[in-house]
């Protein structure tokens, strides 16, 4: 009896991405559509919208700081994923949205005796 083995697809992606909930449009042969960037990287891009262009078109992403093509590369109800043509700075596109993520949780600390806090 034969055997075979599968591997299981492993996603790799090469540039960490950043959580975002940045306002932009999405532009394709005079559309122009309003989406929300929800994660981005240097080369990428998750989009979410009421209505998207379908895989392999060609887009321009643009949002405060941002413009820049791209293509779609796969597709879902509300969101698409787009390849980016150059590489941008996620960091710098969620900064200038006003937008800034931070999961690190604060910590506040007072002052309850000659340098003690707590």
């Amino acid at each position: 009896m034969d055997h075979v083995s599968y591997q299981a697809r492993v996603r790799q992606q090469r540039e960490p991405r950043y959580g975002a909930d940045v306002d932009a449009s999405l532009l394709w042969e005079g559309v122009s559509q309003p989406v929300t960037i929800r994660n981005i990287s240097v080369y990428g891009a998750l989009i979410i919208g009421a209505w998207l262009p379908a895989v392999g078109q060609r887009v321009t992403l643009i949002a405060q700081g941002l413009e820049v093509c791209g293509t779609v590369i796969w597709e879902g109800p509300d969101r698409c994923g787009l390849l980016l043509s150059r590489a941008v700075d996620p960091l710098a596109i969620i900064a200038e949205s006003g937008m800034v993520k931070d999961d690190r949780p604060t910590i506040t600390l007072q002052r309850v005796g000659t340098d003690r806090y707590a």
